[in-house]
């Protein structure tokens, strides 16, 4: 009872937000005198209309890590992102024209409500033409939660059909249940995650689907142990976005995605992007359960780019330079090669060409290594060796750990490079080089 109560009281809470607005002070309609947020209907069931506005507005939801509230301001990877975002667009966008509602509000106002946005929002195949896209932001991937002691096993989609299933109402869980053959009888839906989870207390469902990272702050916030609930079936990731009413321009979706781009793509002074920051700053550093590489898989597409800089040094560097495989594996996008000058120089990136000719001597991951320096060093003293540091998997979320490996080889053109190539380390692999 004692935890039921406390599903209950959070879920007060929360719809007390809710009905407050749960905005920042500064949010029109909190005694700014601008006009007041879209959706802001008094009880929330009156219908949205289509009234044109001059300024953009976004509506999203509780859904930590990405947004939600906490002592009255919203904050969360993808609202830091979205400020980030305005803040380089040439543009009148207040940062503050933010509102939390629930999923399936929200999801209605911005379809209906002119230069409005919702967020964050997995760009699923049915809702392709019901909105403008900019992202991605990240990635999600949802799971099925179980309570630990239930003794609940799914080896595959077939075995879901034989319990009850919760889920958020619009939240895309639904459709990708309904994808993999489950009856829609089975699935019960409820208006937040709290909700869900007084129904798993009560026993009135055996399982609840959503996203992982959320799922488990959830589950902390109300029983005080993120792994409360173990996930026991994990169905397939998917991008996140920013989602615009169709009758916002184009010019301004494209605004929007240029900025989200230089955000998470172009380093600062130090060598991090705001992108790195922002996730570090949610959800610290991670492992991979499995980074689908091996050890031997990167010292072999080091030494073969040696070898192919030994015999054309220039034209290896364009080919790394264009992202040619096999310097940038198609079929693990996550292996690919890049090469420094002896100064720190970036001279060849597969990855992330915006970095060629940047020099990174004394430059850090987020979380304070000078691992390009550790490379450098390796290579010049020893020749070869292994640096470990921390770094973001490519259009995914999170910051995960990671060791390179360096060589010292020297070109056709008489010049020392130190080609580098790494791998997100898995969990049960660290330590073991």
């Amino acid at each position: 009872m004692k935890r039921i109560s406390a599903v209950l009281i959070l879920g007060i809470v929360i719809c007390a937000c809710i009905g407050a607005g749960c905005i920042s002070p500064s949010e029109p309609g909190a005694g700014t005198g601008k006009e007041t947020p879209p959706g802001d209907q008094g009880d929330g069931n009156t219908p949205a209309s289509s009234v044109a506005r001059d300024e953009l507005y976004f509506v999203t939801e509780e859904y930590p890590p990405y947004n939600y509230v906490e002592d009255g301001m919203i904050q969360g990877i993808g609202v830091d992102l979205l400020r980030g975002v305005i803040r380089r667009m040439d543009s009148t966008v207040s940062s503050d024209n933010i509102r939390v509602l629930p999923w399936s509000r929200a999801y209605e106002i911005a379809q209906k409500e002119n230069n409005t946005a919702i967020f964050a929002t997995v760009r699923l195949p049915e809702r392709e033409d019901l909105f403008k896209w900019a992202g991605p932001l990240g990635s999600e991937r949802k799971v099925i939660f179980a309570d630990t002691n239930s003794g609940i096993v799914i080896t595959g989609p077939g075995d879901l059909d034989r319990y009850r299933i919760g889920v958020v109402r619009d939240d895309a869980a639904y459709t990708q249940l309904l994808a993999l053959g489950v009856d829609p009888s089975n699935l019960v839906a409820m208006g937040t995650v709290p909700a869900l989870l007084s129904l798993m207390e009560e026993g009135a469902i055996d399982l609840w689907c959503y996203g992982d990272l959320a799922g488990r702050y959830y589950a902390r916030t109300v029983t005080g142990d993120p792994s409360y609930y173990k996930v026991v079936y994990t169905l397939d990731s998917e991008d996140l976005y920013y989602a615009f009413n169709k009758n916002t321009s184009d010019e301004t979706v494209g605004a929007f995605q240029g900025a989200l781009d230089t955000l998470r793509y172009e380093p600062d002074a130090t060598g991090i992007t705001e992108y790195q920051r922002i996730v570090y700053r949610y959800t610290g550093v991670s492992c991979l359960p499995d980074s689908g590489i091996t050890a031997e898989q990167v010292t072999g597409l080091v030494n073969l780019t040696a070898g192919c800089i030994e015999e054309d040094a220039p034209g290896t560097l364009a080919r790394i330079n264009a992202g040619e495989d096999p310097f940038w594996d198609r079929n693990n996008r996550a292996l690919y090669v890049f090469v420094y000058d002896t100064d720190v120089t970036i001279v060849a990136e597969a990855d992330n060409p915006r970095l060629i000719g940047v020099s990174m001597k004394g430059k850090t991951d987020v979380a304070g290594t000078p691992f390009r320096d550790l490379l450098t060093q390796a290579a010049l003293s020893e020749g070869s060796g292994w640096v470990d540091y921390v770094w973001m998997v490519p259009e995914e979320n999170g910051i995960y750990e990671k060791s390179a490996y360096c060589r010292l080889v020297e070109g056709s053109d008489g010049n020392r490079y130190i080609v580098v190539s790494g791998m997100y380390t898995p969990c049960d692999d660290r330590g073991a080089k």
